[in-house]
């Protein structure tokens, strides 16, 4: 069994891993790594600052999974682990090939984590609130930071979350649960999430479109996660797609700009009958300022893109300024996972 532990600063995720070396798990710390390489580097009386650095670099020079393959070279079979320190989802990912593995997200109130900064006091850890809150930003990260400090990214796949508000008696019970259950038959790792089961199809959606040059398809989703609406690409029905112009460049009427009817619009068009208010739509480009028109008057809320290579374009720039205006939030995924291939094939 191969447990890895993430989460917030002194949400006690030291104390659970105490728990678990008391239950003859051997521990290895990500921390401890970053720690020595800090010494290594010539930087003994380093700061939280200085460790983050570091860990990025890391990362950046060696790749995002670089901490978790160190780890990974200690693991003897028939042997329990327990890895403390995750802080980046390619770490997560390096640690997911193995089967036996169990991603535990360990979280606590705010001020409490911040007393315990305080009275451990380690000479990296901040001293007041202000350097609590700095250090949180940045340890919490964001999408952007590929090889930086994603911990919020991380709790939010972990397999298990506990959160630590009680005493030590009630944490090491919540433990103790958490290994009975996890000793139960699991279920499968490495599932598609929510975001990725949707793009997915938004992707195999464009796979339809009959564009020699750009393919893109359009999933919506309502509130209780059903798809209501998919589109791709492509010329209008009853529309030749042999006879009308494929080109990008040339006069109007000689491109496919004046025929083509985009993704985002087909799959709204076909969700005729379905409530759109408050919906969710997966596409692989940031919609244009003609299918933000759409987007906003159907009533979707939310759009969910992978590229935005067009931001620089006034016709991007004018479907921001639309969504801003009319409260339609969009945001980029960012996806990690190995590419995934779809077999046709019937195994017999």
């Amino acid at each position: 069994m191969i447990i890895g532990l993430t989460g917030t600063k002194a949400s006690g995720k030291g104390v659970v891993a105490d728990i678990l070396m008391k239950k003859d798990f051997v521990y290895i710390s990500l921390s401890d790594m970053v720690r020595e390489e800090a010494v290594n580097r010539g930087i003994p009386n380093y700061t939280i600052k200085d460790l983050q650095d570091i860990g990025n670099n890391l990362r950046e020079t060696n790749g995002n999974g670089i901490l978790a393959k160190k780890a990974a070279e200690k693991f003897q079979e028939g042997i329990n682990y327990v890895i403390d320190g995750i802080r980046n989802i390619g770490e997560i990912e390096v640690l997911r090939k193995f089967p036996n593995f169990t991603l535990i997200a360990v979280d606590a109130p705010q001020g409490d984590r911040f007393q315990r900064l305080i009275r451990r006091a380690r000479p990296s850890d901040p001293r007041d609130w202000l350097g609590f809150l700095e250090m949180e930003k940045r340890d919490l990260g964001s999408n952007e930071q590929n090889s930086g400090q994603q911990v919020a990214e991380c709790i939010k796949v972990a397999d298990i979350k506990i959160y630590n508000d009680s005493n030590l008696e009630q944490l090491t019970e919540k433990i103790e649960n958490t290994i009975s259950q996890i000793k139960k038959t699991k279920k499968r790792q490495n599932y598609l999430s929510w975001d990725e089961y949707f793009m997915g199809i938004a992707l195999l959606s464009a796979e339809r479109s009959k564009d020699p040059s750009t393919q893109v398809g359009a999933c919506i989703v309502n509130k209780d996660k059903k798809i209501i609406g998919l589109g791709y690409n492509g010329f209008p029905i009853g529309c030749s797609d042999e006879d009308l112009p494929w080109e990008r460049s040339g006069s109007f009427l000689e491109t496919k700009y004046a025929y083509v009817c985009h993704a985002e619009l087909n799959a709204i068009i076909n969700s005729v009958g379905k409530e759109l208010k408050d919906c969710s739509i997966y596409v692989a480009l940031f919609p244009c300022n003609e299918c933000a028109k759409v987007i906003i008057q159907s009533g979707i809320k939310e759009v969910v893109y992978l590229s935005d290579k067009y931001a620089e374009t006034d016709s991007t720039k004018a479907a921001k300024i639309m969504f801003n205006q009319s409260g339609v939030n969009y945001r980029q995924l960012k996806i990690t996972r190995e590419p995934i291939k779809i077999d046709f094939s019937i195994e017999k």
